[in-house]
């Protein structure tokens, strides 16, 4: 049992060891504040569990930090939209048109709406010149958020990505009195540069359904990584296709497992729109896009990108140490005090970034040395014994059963 227990641990640390990574944190040129700009690499070795993720100097001592995600109000501030016009017909519809005059990319809004129990259902449609405007949101749900202490309350309202320089949300005020919309706007930060980052570790592939009359896009990583925005670069004229998103899925019937696709999301392809399309939800090693062509050819696909929002940490360094990042499962989720001091309000953070960043188990080959009872002979020595200890007890109570 002995020999099992070493073999088993052997494996257990090889495979714990496997999951490891390690980077380094470069220009720290002055003591202070530091944000760093967390990749693609290092957020898809975490897999968006930032529990796992560590920042150490060169004595081994953790360094605390603190996580400003994209959408972090402590480090933003709010940012007026215009609201060109807004129009009330009685019982019937309040529509608001917001003014987007330098064709800002945009994927969601908040309203400052005065206090209310009222749910309403909204539609959302973007145009360029005021005249034709096309569809981003049809029936949507607003629900209200009644602060007692607070008059008003802000709700956040998604859509398709667009550059549409004018959006109207059209409040249906069939079956109650409107609600008031005071301002609206966005959250934007002054620290930290919102742009998406590009993800770029995923393959992609095309299939035709003949049968089904459908396109069916693949994507496929060795690890999962968050994704915020899908773009399409289409080069076909006069298209208008609905897609469905898929993810793998497995459940057990009765003594077996089986995979399958799941829904999570569907959008629609426009000859007229942008083709970039937002997500929360999708965070996934394996997914695919099928497109409904119908009897139309199949679209001329010329490139897809996914990006993820923006992620960032900021920690406290100094000049004459040096310090890097660990990422390790086996990590529970730290405790620190930092981020009782940092706000949108601080001043003088600089900027570092993380380099050279890789699995650990790369270096242990390159670097250490490999003791015999860490070798592949030591381990195929114990199970060749291990079995031939096994062989010997098993002959050896076959003949004392036959003595019986």
């Amino acid at each position: 049992m002995k020999i099992y227990n070493y073999i088993f641990a052997f494996f257990f640390l090889l495979n714990g060891f496997s999951q490891t990574h390690k980077g380094a944190i470069d220009n720290i040129k002055e003591d202070g504040l530091h944000k760093i700009k967390l990749s693609q690499e290092v957020r898809s070795a975490i897999n968006d569990k930032f529990s796992s993720f560590r920042i150490k100097d060169k004595q081994n001592n953790e360094v605390p930090y603190v996580l400003v995600f994209n959408s972090d109000r402590k480090f933003s501030k709010f940012t007026p939209i215009t609201i060109a016009s807004k129009k009330i017909i009685k019982d019937s519809v309040t529509s608001i048109i917001l003014e987007n005059k330098l064709g800002k990319k945009q994927e969601h809004i908040i309203l400052k709406i005065a206090n209310t129990d009222i749910v309403k259902s909204y539609t959302i449609s973007g145009s360029n010149d005021g005249e034709n405007w096309f569809g981003l949101v049809s029936h949507k749900r607003l629900k209200p958020i009644n602060l007692p202490e607070k008059p008003v309350f802000e709700k956040t309202i998604y859509f398709p990505l667009n550059t549409y320089k004018l959006l109207r949300i059209d409040f249906d005020d069939s079956y109650s009195l409107p609600i008031e919309i005071l301002e609206a706007g966005t959250y934007e930060s002054e620290i930290f540069k919102q742009s998406p980052v590009e993800v770029n570790s995923y393959e992609f592939s095309s299939t035709q359904n003949n049968e089904q009359k459908t396109t069916v896009l693949n994507f496929s990583a060795d690890n999962a990584s968050q994704i915020n925005y899908i773009s399409f670069d289409i080069n076909t004229k006069f298209y208008l296709r609905k897609a469905k998103i898929f993810v793998k899925r497995a459940r057990k019937i009765k003594k077996r497992t089986e995979t399958y696709d799941q829904l999570i999301d569907q959008i629609e392809l426009n000859y007229n729109n942008d083709n970039t399309f937002s997500f929360s939800n999708l965070n996934e090693k394996e997914f695919s896009i099928e497109i409904e062509n119908k009897d139309n050819p199949p679209l001329e696909i010329t490139n897809i990108q996914l990006y993820q929002k923006p992620v960032h940490v900021i920690a406290n360094f100094e000049k004459d140490n040096a310090y890097y990042i660990e990422v390790d499962d086996s990590f529970n989720k730290p405790s620190y005090d930092l981020g009782n001091f940092i706000s949108n309000k601080t001043k003088g953070i600089k900027s570092a970034s993380i380099t050279n960043f890789h699995k650990l188990t790369k270096e242990l080959e390159e670097t250490t040395t490999t003791s015999f009872w860490q070798t592949a002979t030591f381990m195929w020595i114990c199970i060749i014994v291990g079995g031939i200890f096994v062989t010997y007890f098993a002959l050896s109570l076959l003949k004392d059963m036959g003595k019986n």
